[in-house]
């Protein structure tokens, strides 16, 4: 048994996995809630409304000491967080986090937090992962968690949406989030605060935030104790509902249409995806496949046919949120997850003690990758030595299917348009010899004179 490294804030709940199961312990106090809303029947609802994870009092397992009950959730595939989410993916989980507030509410139960590091992406559909997140209403009381909620959620949203800036970089900087008062109110002006809810949750809680600094320990004692009803609570969590429902990204995007205007044909896009599926076929499918520079997912989505789960990596936000937006509502959501991420800055591990948030390669290791049509933007736009590549490619997973694209390919001559200089050796006969140092190639397709897929393998204990 370990606890994890990211459970520490809750004084009534910690997580830890015990032979890859995710159980909660829960304190006396949390026990006997949690029991109550299981007699209710309230966690099975939401379970079946899609809010929350799946989840059961375990009886099989010895509640570790101090501890008064163990509860076990189903495991989410593949662990992500805020920072590397598109725009509709923050909207949704923001949505989410308001509609089961909201829920809970009406039947005198408050969610303790808002924290945006509740919600796991299950495919491309928010869950809320943290079943102890829940305590009594007590009358009278305001919603607690609406400044978190603001500042995890509201103020990246209002940031891209109203200015156009991408939140992921402010997210991955403080994970604490954007902090409404002093981060995102000075970047409005005064023609700002006509755009719907800035001036309420905005401005207001900047102002609010400079009058409470200096106030002493018991007037601040005395605010935490105002009292509001809980028709009013429920009106304003309604009201944020709406608002946040009717925000849009104004980002703009390098390569959501790349699909549409990439150099090479429809029948070359097709011999591509039959190549995948054959390698997905011979490879007998598995658990887990990455889709590394997957733009928006054509080839993600033939992966997705052999493969538990696919993670659709990209860098560009807009790429995301489009497949995203795309994966909603068919069989697919439940398979791929998009994630934004630069393969040349991937998440790193992060937070208290430096573990509180995994890095990306060591979350799970997936048992195949996919890298088509990266290579040239790697190595001819981004300066990454050819061996580097291979390297990473090899050092991800045992299988990959990598495009090699050589340099008088159009797009490598876009790229190399304005380089003076690069590394020297990206030629396919350079790249198979750097292959075959790793390992073996399984399959190899030619697809233009400028393209070619390989099938590559990292036997079992293989070293370089």
């Amino acid at each position: 048994m370990r606890y994890s490294p990211a459970s520490f804030r809750d004084p009534d709940a910690r997580v830890f996995v015990d032979d890859g199961r995710v159980l909660r312990a829960l304190s006396a106090r949390a026990a006997d809630f949690d029991a109550e809303l299981r007699q209710r029947g309230l966690l099975e609802t939401f379970v079946r409304d899609g809010l929350l994870v799946e989840n059961r009092r375990c009886e099989d397992v010895a509640v570790p000491d101090g501890w008064a009950a163990v509860v076990e959730s189903r495991v989410v595939p593949f662990p992500s967080y805020p920072y590397e989410w598109s725009f509709s993916m923050l909207k949704d989980a923001a949505l989410l986090t308001l509609t089961l507030t909201e829920r809970a509410l009406e039947h005198d139960v408050a969610l303790k937090d808002a924290s945006a590091y509740n919600v796991f992406f299950d495919g491309a559909r928010p869950v809320f992962i943290d079943v102890s997140s829940f305590a009594p209403y007590e009358e009278g009381a305001p919603w607690v968690a609406y400044g978190q909620f603001c500042d995890h959620f509201l103020a990246p949203l209002m940031l891209e949406a109203y200015k156009g800036v991408p939140f992921q970089p402010f997210l991955r900087g403080n994970l604490e989030g954007l902090a409404t008062g002093t981060q995102l109110a000075p970047l409005f002006s005064r023609r700002d605060w006509l755009r719907p809810g800035v001036l309420k949750h905005v401005q207001l809680r900047a102002l609010l935030d400079r009058r409470t600094q200096g106030l002493a320990t018991g007037t601040r004692r005395a605010v935490r104790q105002v009292r509001l009803p809980k028709a009013s609570v429920l009106h304003n969590i309604r009201r944020l509902h709406r608002l946040v429902s009717g925000l849009t990204s104004r980002s703009p995007s390098v390569w959501a249409d790349y699909d549409r205007c990439n150099t090479y044909d429809q029948q070359l896009a097709e011999r591509k995806a039959a190549f995948v599926a054959s390698c997905c076929e011979r490879l007998g499918g598995g658990a887990l496949a990455w889709d590394v520079g997957a733009n928006t997912g054509r080839y993600s989505r033939v992966a997705a046919r052999r493969y538990e789960t696919v993670i659709a990596l990209d860098g560009d936000a807009g790429a995301v949120d489009l497949l995203y937006r795309e994966l909603r509502g068919t069989d697919a959501a439940r398979t791929i997850v998009p994630l934004v991420v630069d393969v040349m800055n991937p998440s790193p591990a992060q937070g208290w003690r430096g573990a509180e948030r995994e890095a990306l390669h060591g979350r799970r290791r997936p048992d195949l990758a996919l890298y088509l049509a990266l290579v040239h933007h790697l190595c001819l736009g981004r300066g990454v030595p050819l061996r580097g590549f291979v390297d990473l490619v090899h050092d991800t997973s045992r299988f990959a299917i990598v495009e090699f694209v050589a340099t008088d390919d159009p797009m490598s001559q876009a790229l190399l348009a304005t380089k003076l200089e690069v590394h020297a050796g990206h030629d396919i006969g350079t790249f198979r010899a750097l292959a075959l140092e790793h390992g073996r190639i399984l399959a190899e397709e030619t697809l233009s004179p400028t393209r070619s897929l390989f099938l590559l393998e990292r036997p079992t204990g293989h070293s370089t």
